[in-house]
């Protein structure tokens, strides 16, 4: 055998092609245009009806107001002062439901006003629209929830259509609550209709909070950066502000808290002062008017220089001693969660400290109580710092009162020796000098008490902000959501890639051939010597002197089987035309492979040996006769002259043997050995002989025959055959049931998107128990669409 074609495995390649890939997705090019079409028309529509959320934002800073109180000149160590900001504490305490309620409540957040379109509703608010105030017990209009119309115009409104009409700022019952409209800040003449919907207070101030965010613009920033979405902008923009206003409020009321207090306290004290005060002048009076004593003066100016020192310590250390009883005497006084006095000139730094920290506990616990009620359990965690801190505190006064004691008697040992020498002043004197130094000593206290309740007053008056706004609410031009340049770019995306993993899915559960590398992928040593095209045209027969697409195909088919057949045969070739099932097209490469042939003048006969369905009068479109292969081979007297039919189809001369009756019998008749020596006298006739068979897979017809053939040409169809069919093919090789054998693909170019193919519609099927569905091998027909792309492509070129 002279075989100078390539072994398939040498040129299989499976390298990804692009180019091929391209094309084999190109001719479902309009199911593209089809889903990114219906992917932004979807989006667009929905787009339509969706309400722009614009996002708003303000800029705060918290200021650490440490050490900001108003002092007096003298004021020695300021205790009024708050401890450094935490920003997690605070942004907690800006989401806290106790400061959004405020924030509800304030701008009426319950209540929301839509107008009513045609597929949407939209939310309204701003001075346009009436204010409704709901009356009656917090608890009952807090859960209070219901939706309504109302229709409204500058002289009154309708409710929920009842035909009523009814005047502004006038209370009417609505389904057992209290309420009254407010009318609008611009009203005018038009009328308006608008739904409202209440809902509860609890809801509100969820939705309120789902929609804040609190975030640091820098990590090291103390600036606070305050957000929230919405559809309407000047509805964000007064929730900022209106959040701005109350976190600012509850800051300032924290430490005038304080103050206030502070001020309570020392006006308590100033009346026990003035009591003591006008009791030691009443006694001073009563002493000199008894003792007849008039202005007393010193007897030595040295002595009392150094008795002034003394008598300097003395007091100092009782004033001491008396502000320590305050305390004791407040501590005693005190109850859980109230406030200590601080900063009343006690000088024990430590019992001062203690003190502060009492308050800051006891702030935090009240705080606690308003926000989660008394049951929470850090309360009574609290509560028992409380207790704990008091103790310290007592236990610290009674240690420095101790002291102040210990302190008294050193003054009074010396006091005693300077009185010793005073010994020789009149009794009286010493007694008139005691009153003086208590009266002095009440009046230094009455003075401090009343200093600092100044500085209380000044700093309750001028309490500074707990924030300061760097920038006021403001929301940007371009909606926050939904991003309608990112819904078209997931659109399209989508739009491409549906389709796309349709057809890919398509491709994926595809099992049918479709290009040459399929085929040289599986099947070893069978050169593929032909492709035959698809032929839309219902006339599928080649013509003399013909140069259509089809005569030259199978001009190459001849010219390639040239190095097929073996050369040093002295008759002529017989030329096998076989494939697995039925479909593959057979009938049609044998009659336009003989009819090929017989124009370049050879002498070609054509046998048909499918004995169950044979076809080759409708591939000829000639009669079918009686006569045939089938009496040759059952009767052996006959001569093959006898049984062959001379045609002339389109201008071309051929002899043809048809199968004849179909038998009952086939696979017997093809068996008697006759067939052998039929196709030696051919041979000896004819230049070629082309043996239309039947299919291999379904009936053993053809492997009983192929023995006696030169040349094999096996049919695989595109779009058609099965590539399981593949290694049944490769089988037959190696067993030698067929010989000399050559692909022949045929029905290639249909369109390069394989898997559209063109297929026969009919089932083959004998009659005798064999038969083969090919139904779900089947494709659908799409090349028509590929062909006017094509065709497109190659105009605008």
């Amino acid at each position: 055998m002279n075989n100078n074609f390539p072994k398939n495995n040498e040129i299989n390649n499976n390298q990804f092609d692009l180019k091929e890939e391209f094309y084999k997705y190109l001719p479902f090019w309009y199911w593209f245009v089809i889903g990114l079409f219906f992917a932004l028309i979807s989006v667009k529509i929905y787009l339509r009806y969706q309400s722009d959320i614009y996002e708003s934002k303000t800029i705060v800073k918290l200021l650490d107001d440490t050490n900001s109180d108003f002092k007096m000149p003298s004021s020695g160590v300021n205790f009024f002062m708050r401890s450094k900001i935490n920003i997690e504490n605070e942004k907690e305490i800006i989401r806290s439901n106790r400061l959004l309620t405020k924030v509800v409540k304030e701008l009426q957040l319950y209540n929301q006003f839509f107008t009513e379109g045609k597929v949407k509703n939209s939310e309204e608010y701003g001075i346009k629209n009436p204010s409704i105030e709901w009356i009656g017990s917090e608890e009952k209009t807090n859960s209070f929830k219901g939706l309504w119309k109302i229709t409204y115009d500058s002289k009154g409104y309708f409710w929920d259509n009842d035909n009523k009409k009814r005047e502004y700022n006038k209370i009417y019952d609505i389904e057992g609550i209290a309420m009254r409209v407010i009318p609008p800040i611009e009203l005018h003449n038009n009328v308006n209709t608008l739904s409202i919907k209440k809902i509860s207070l609890n809801d509100a101030v969820t939705r309120l909070k789902a929609n804040i965010e609190v975030s640091l613009v820098g990590e090291e920033s103390d600036l606070l950066q305050i957000t929230t979405n919405g559809p309407i902008i000047n509805k964000n923009n007064a929730i900022l502000n209106t959040l701005n206003e109350v976190f600012d409020r509850d800051g300032r009321e924290d430490r005038q808290q304080i103050f206030k207090k502070t001020i309570e306290f020392v006006n308590a004290r100033f009346e026990y002062l003035f009591k003591e005060l006008d009791t030691i002048e009443l006694n001073k009076a009563d002493y000199k008017k008894e003792q007849k004593l008039s202005f007393l003066e010193g007897d030595s100016q040295s002595l009392l220089g150094t008795k002034g020192v003394t008598f300097s310590e003395y007091e100092q250390a009782k004033t001491q001693s008396l502000l320590s009883d305050i305390i004791i005497s407040a501590l005693k006084e005190v109850n859980d969660n109230e406030l200590l006095p601080t900063n009343i000139g006690l000088e024990e730094m430590k019992v001062n400290g203690l003190v502060d920290e009492y308050n800051k506990v006891v702030l935090e616990t009240q705080k606690i109580i308003t926000s989660a009620g008394e049951n929470h359990p850090s309360v009574q965690k609290l509560i028992e710092v409380q207790k704990n801190l008091k103790s310290n505190v007592r236990y610290s006064l009674n240690a420095y009162q101790d002291v102040l004691s210990i302190k008294i008697q050193a003054i009074d040992k010396v006091k005693a020796m300077q009185e010793f020498q005073f010994a020789a002043l009149p009794y009286q004197e010493k007694t008139i000098r005691s009153i003086e130094r208590q009266q002095k000593i009440k009046e230094t206290l009455y003075l401090l008490l009343l200093q600092k309740r100044e500085e209380a007053s000044i700093n309750l008056a001028i309490t500074n902000p707990s924030i300061k706004i760097v920038d006021e609410a403001i929301s940007e031009s371009n909606p926050h959501s939904p991003k309608r340049a990112l819904f078209y770019l997931i659109a399209t995306f989508l739009g491409l890639s549906i389709p796309l993993a349709l057809i890919f899915l398509y491709y994926l559960f595809d099992s049918r051939i479709h290009t040459r590398k399929m085929i040289e992928h599986v099947l070893d040593d069978m050169p593929i010597i032909a492709e035959i095209p698809f032929i839309e045209e219902q006339s599928k027969i080649v013509k003399k002197n013909d140069h259509s697409v089809l005569s030259e195909a199978f001009r190459i088919l001849v010219a390639n089987l040239n190095f097929i057949i073996p050369m040093n045969s002295k008759s002529a070739p017989a030329i096998f035309v076989s494939s697995t099932i039925k479909g593959e097209g057979k009938t049609f490469i044998a009659t336009n492979l003989a009819l090929t042939l017989a124009s370049l003048g050879k002498k070609v006969i054509i046998v048909g040996t499918d004995l169950r369905n044979p076809q080759l009068h409708k591939a000829l479109k000639t009669k079918k006769e009686k006569i045939g292969l089938v009496n040759l081979l059952v009767q052996p007297e006959l001569s093959f002259n006898d049984c062959v039919c001379h045609e002339e189809i389109n201008d071309i001369p051929l002899d043809i043997i048809y199968s004849g009756v179909i038998p009952p019998n086939p696979t017997e008749i093809l068996a008697n050995g006759h067939f052998e020596h039929i196709l030696a006298e051919l041979k000896q006739v004819y230049d070629y002989v082309v043996i239309d068979t039947a299919p291999t897979l379904l009936v053993a017809d053809s492997t009983i025959i192929t023995k006696y053939a030169d040349t094999t040409l096996y049919l695989i169809k595109a779009n058609y055959t099965d590539k399981q069919i593949l290694p049944y093919i490769n089988n037959l090789k190696h067993q030698n049931k067929i010989k000399n054998t050559a692909i022949v693909f045929n029905n290639i170019g249909q369109n390069e998107g394989y898997g559209k193919g063109y297929a026969y519609s009919y089932q083959y099927n004998y009659g005798y128990g064999y038969g083969y569905n090919m139904s779900t091998l089947l494709p659908i027909r799409f090349a028509k669409f590929t062909r006017i792309f094509k065709s497109m492509l190659k105009k605008k070129k």
